[in-house]
C-alpha cells in the first residue's frame, strides 16, 4: 500500500516538474519570439526608411535636373520627409489590416483575440513611435557629419559640368569662328575639364570616405535600437539576415547622400548656362541633357576605383603622423604664437594629428559593411573589400580627423588648402625629403605644391624635421601598428663610494 501511494506520489511529481519546465520553455520561446520580433521591427523600419527617402530623394533631384529649378535644401527636406512619413504611415496601415483580420474566429474567441491585439497594437504603436525618433536622429547625425563634404562634391559637379558645357556650345558654333581660334578654346578647355574631373574625383572620394567611416557609429546606433549584435560568434541565422538588411540600409544612405549631392551641382551649372544662353537652340538645349549622363557616367566610373585608393590613403597617413607627431612640440609652439592661425587649416590638422600619437588605429570595415555597393546613376552594383584591417582603421582615423577640422574652416584659405590636401592623399602624399639652407643632412617637411600654393613656403621649412627622427617616430608607429613591440632594458649606473658632495 505504502509503495504505491510512493509510486503515485514520486509519478506526479514527475509530471509536475515536465509541466513547470514546459511552461518554462515555453515562455523563453515566446520571450525569444517577442525579442526577435522587435529586432525585426526595428531593423525593418530604419530599412524602409533609409529606401523610401533615397527614392524620393532622387526623384525630387530628377525633376530639379529637368526644369532647371532648384528648390531650397529645407524645402527639399520637408518634402522628403512628409512623403516618407505618408508613406510609412500608408505601409503600416495595410500591413496592420492584414495581419489583424480574423475572418474564421468566431464568439468568445474573436473577442479574446480581440483584446489581446489591441494590448498588442497599443505596444507597437509605443514602440514604433519611440523607433522613428531615435532613427531620426540617428540618420540627423549622420546627415550633419557629412554636410561639409557634401558641398564640396556638389561645387565640384558645377564646375565640371560648367567646362564640359563651355566645351560642347564651343564646338556647336565651331564654323562661326576661326579654327585657330577654337583650337586654341578647345586645348584650354579640355585642359580645365581634366582639372574639375580631378577635382570631382577627389570631392567624391572625400564624401564617400567620410560616409563610409561614420558607418561604425551608425552601427552601434543601430545595435543599441535594434539589440541585433555584430558579433559572428553570437549572432545567429536570424539576426545575420538582419544585419545584412542593415548593410543595405547603409549602403542606400550612402548612396543617396552623394547622389543628392552632384545631382544639385549638376542643376547649378544648368542654372547658370540657360541664364547666360536664354536663346539656345533645341539642339544646345540637347547637348545640356547629355552633359548629364556625361557628369552621372563619369561619377559611377569615379566610384569604382576609391576602394583601391584605402591602401594608398593608409600609407599617406602614416607618413603625415609620423611626420606631424616627430614635429608635434614645434607645431604646437609655431600655432600658438599665431593665436592658431599660423598655417590656417593646414596647422589645425596637424596637430590634431600629432595628439593621436597614442592611439593606436583599430581594424575597421572598408567602405561598406557588406561586399558590394550600389553604383550611383546605375542598377549595378560593384564589389568592394570589406574585411576588417587595420589599414581600414587608418584610413578612418584621417578622415574622421580632417572632417573635425573641415567643420572649423567651412571656407576661405583654410578649406581650400585642406581640399588640395585630401586629393593629395590619394595620390603620391604631402611630404618631402630635401635639403635645407644652412642646415646639414635631410629633412622632411609638407610640399608646398601638394596642398595647393605655386612655390615653397618658408613656414613648411622651418617646420621641418630631421630625417632619421622622422624614421625611428615611423619605425615605432609601424611596429605597434603591426602588434610588435620593442623592450626597452633599464640599465642602471652605479658609481664606487665615496659619495660626491656636490662642490
Amino acid at each position: 500500500m505504502n509503495d504505491s501511494i510512493a509510486k503515485e506520489a514520486a509519478l506526479a511529481d514527475d509530471r509536475f516538474s515536465k509541466t513547470v519546465n514546459n511552461i518554462a520553455a515555453a515562455r523563453k520561446q515566446a520571450s525569444d519570439q517577442v525579442s526577435q520580433a522587435r529586432k525585426t521591427f526595428a531593423t525593418e523600419l530604419s530599412g524602409l526608411t533609409a529606401n523610401i527617402k533615397q527614392m524620393e530623394t532622387r526623384l525630387t533631384g530628377t525633376v530639379e535636373q529637368v526644369s532647371s529649378d532648384l528648390i531650397a535644401e529645407k524645402a527639399m527636406q520637408n518634402r522628403v520627409n512628409n512623403r516618407a512619413s505618408a508613406e510609412l504611415k500608408r505601409i503600416e496601415k495595410i500591413m496592420n489590416k492584414r495581419q489583424s483580420e480574423s475572418v474564421k474566429a468566431r464568439g468568445k474567441l474573436r473577442i479574446i483575440l480581440n483584446e489581446n491585439k489591441k494590448a498588442a497594437a497599443e505596444e507597437t504603436a509605443e514602440l514604433d513611435k519611440l523607433f522613428k525618433s531615435k532613427i531620426a536622429k540617428e540618420r540627423a547625425s549622420a546627415a550633419s557629419i557629412a554636410n561639409g563634404a557634401a558641398k564640396d562634391l556638389t561645387a565640384a559637379t558645377k564646375k565640371m559640368y560648367g567646362n564640359m558645357a563651355d566645351v560642347a556650345l564651343a564646338n556647336a558654333a565651331a564654323n562661326e569662328a576661326s579654327g585657330a581660334a577654337i583650337t586654341k578654346y578647345s586645348t584650354e578647355s579640355q585642359a580645365a575639364i581634366a582639372a574639375s574631373k580631378k577635382d570631382f574625383s577627389a570631392r567624391l572620394n572625400t564624401l564617400t570616405s567620410v560616409v563610409a567611416a561614420n558607418n561604425r557609429k551608425v552601427e552601434k546606433g543601430l545595435q543599441v535600437l535594434t539589440g541585433v549584435i555584430r558579433d559572428h560568434k553570437a549572432e545567429g541565422i536570424k539576426d545575420r539576415a538582419l544585419i545584412r538588411d542593415q548593410n543595405k540600409a547603409m549602403g542606400e544612405d550612402m548612396q543617396k547622400k552623394i547622389v543628392r549631392a552632384i545631382q544639385i551641382g549638376e542643376t547649378r551649372a544648368k542654372q547658370v548656362e540657360n541664364q547666360a544662353k536664354d536663346n539656345l537652340s533645341a539642339t544646345k538645349q540637347a547637348m545640356l541633357v547629355q552633359i548629364t549622363n556625361t557628369v552621372e557616367k563619369y561619377a559611377d566610373m569615379a566610384f569604382k576605383t576609391i576602394s583601391g585608393n584605402h591602401a594608398k590613403i593608409a600609407d599617406n597617413y602614416l607618413s603625415l603622423k609620423a611626420y606631424a607627431v616627430t614635429a608635434g612640440d614645434n607645431l604646437s609652439e609655431y600655432t600658438r604664437k599665431g593665436a592658431g592661425k599660423n598655417l590656417s587649416s593646414l596647422g589645425d590638422l596637424l596637430n590634431s594629428v600629432a595628439l593621436l600619437s597614442a592611439v593606436k588605429p583599430q581594424p575597421a570595415e572598408g567602405l561598406s559593411p557588406s561586399g558590394e555597393l550600389p553604383l550611383m546613376f546605375s542598377s549595378a552594383t560593384i564589389k568592394v573589400d570589406n574585411k576588417v584591417t587595420k589599414i581600414n582603421g587608418m584610413v578612418n582615423e584621417f578622415v574622421e580627423t580632417a572632417n573635425t577640422v573641415r567643420m572649423r574652416w567651412p571656407m576661405g584659405l583654410g578649406k581650400y588648402l585642406l581640399n588640395k590636401l585630401e586629393a593629395s592623399m590619394n595620390g603620391k602624399g604631402v611630404l618631402q625629403v630635401d635639403k635645407i639652407d644652412e642646415k646639414e643632412g635631410n629633412w622632411v617637411f609638407l610640399n608646398g605644391h601638394s596642398v595647393g600654393l605655386s612655390n615653397k613656403l618658408n613656414d613648411f621649412e622651418e617646420l621641418a624635421v630631421q630625417m632619421g627622427a622622422y624614421e625611428a617616430t615611423l619605425a615605432k608607429i609601424t611596429a605597434e601598428l603591426s602588434g610588435k613591440t620593442t623592450k626597452v632594458l633599464n640599465k642602471r649606473a652605479y658609481a664606487k663610494a665615496p659619495e660626491w658632495k656636490g662642490n
